[in-house]
């Protein structure tokens, strides 16, 4: 902390005061000891200033202590004419040397200290800097470590519904198919609806809070799905109702419509959600044609199966 002239000043009175006041208390002699005693006493507020402040404190405690010794000790007329006899005195001489050197050195260390505490604050600066910019690292890190744990987990479950539908069961199949869709979509339930030939709907499968004592077949949005053969939205029939799925796509096999693939309670019901629902829908229709191909094969009715028969 740079010290101001005004406090220099005030501790060099000071220093000078309690001195000369020691002087006349203790060393008995006349006029505060000026001509009597060489080196004069006062030269202990400079040497004290110089090695505390440096050369600021050499500047400042010089013609305060001797500009007051000079006119304590004589007529103040004559006070500057007497200091400057005074100090050409060897004594004083030397003892003016000496507060010069102590004041030079005290001035090295203060510059040095001064380097340091530069040099200290700058890494200080750097550090916190580094802190920060480690923080946010580590952030990054964590959240490129749970997108990793996500991937994996995502990875797994993508793993174990392609099982699921590849597997041969049409109802894991169903399964798996719901839960990647509601997953996906975020869908507060969904269901997988096969028709069978007398054109009713059963749930193959049901997922989240499927409502089972409702009868799928008075689903506006399903029986749309099935009508036309393309994926459908609630909002975009009139006569859609709060009861009705939000979303709906058709199974479709060979050309014919052999279920629906539905969801309820879905935030987001834009294109790009019915899109999923229809690569999911696409997805499971690989299932319902396997199981149907292994019926005709039950019941014979694969071709040759006739010859074969007989």
């Amino acid at each position: 902390m740079q010290i101001s002239n005004r406090r220099l000043v005030l501790e060099a009175a000071v220093g000078t005061a309690s001195v000369l006041v020691a002087v006349a208390l203790l060393g008995r002699a006349p006029h505060f000891g000026w001509g009597a005693l060489r080196p004069h006493p006062v030269w202990l507020v400079v040497l004290a200033l110089s090695a505390r402040y440096g050369a600021r404190g050499l500047l400042a405690a010089m013609p305060v202590a001797w500009g007051t010794l000079a006119l304590l000790a004589g007529p103040w007329r004559s006070a500057p004419s007497q200091a400057l006899a005074a100090l050409a005195a060897p004594a004083e001489l030397g003892a003016l040397v000496a507060a010069i050197a102590v004041g030079w050195i005290a001035s090295v260390h203060e510059r040095r200290s001064l380097d340091l505490e530069e040099k200290v604050q700058a890494l200080t600066t750097r550090a916190t800097h580094d802190s920060a910019s480690l923080g946010e690292l580590r952030r990054a890190a964590l959240a490129l470590r749970s997108r990793n744990d996500r991937l994996d987990l995502a990875l797994t479950f993508l793993r174990d519904v392609a099982r699921r539908i590849d597997g041969g069961d049409l109802g894991a199949a169903a399964e798996g198919a719901l839960a990647l869709v509601v997953a996906r979509l975020g869908a507060r339930a969904g269901a997988a609806l096969t028709r069978s030939a007398d054109e009713t709907l059963a749930v193959l499968a049901a997922a989240g809070a499927w409502d089972p004592t409702q009868p799928p077949g008075n689903d506006a949005t399903v029986a749309e799905a099935l009508r036309s053969g393309q994926a459908v939205r609630a909002i975009d029939l009139p006569g859609a109702g709060p009861g009705d799925s939000d979303l709906a796509a058709p199974i479709v096999v060979g050309g014919e419509a052999v279920g629906v693939l539905t969801v309820r309670g879905v935030a987001r019901v834009g294109a790009a959600a019915l899109r999923d629902l229809v690569v999911v829908a696409e997805w499971l229709e690989t299932a319902f044609a396997r199981a149907q191909a292994r019926r005709g094969i039950e019941r014979g009715d694969r071709p040759g199966g006739s010859a074969l028969n007989v």
